[in-house]
């Protein structure tokens, strides 16, 4: 029984895309692993942007940064 955890910033993701990697996770599952679809999980699990850092920075942080700059140019 196979199950995948996919962590991501929430926000990042439409519903359709989610989907869309569930989809193909569980396909690439199936075709390497010959496993029955039936008992393949996929989780996908959205983390607040204040809750993920990188670089010292909350995720909240460095995208507000990297926004600004944008406009500024």
């Amino acid at each position: 029984m196979p199950i995948v955890r996919l962590e991501i910033a929430k926000g990042i993701a439409s519903t359709e895309q989610k989907k869309a990697v569930i989809r193909r996770m569980t396909d690439v599952l199936v075709e390497e692993l010959g496993r029955n679809p039936e008992y393949i999980f996929v989780v996908i699990d959205e983390v607040e942007t204040d809750n993920w850092g990188r670089k010292g920075q909350s995720l909240t942080e460095l995208w507000q940064e990297r926004e600004a700059k944008t406009e500024e140019h």
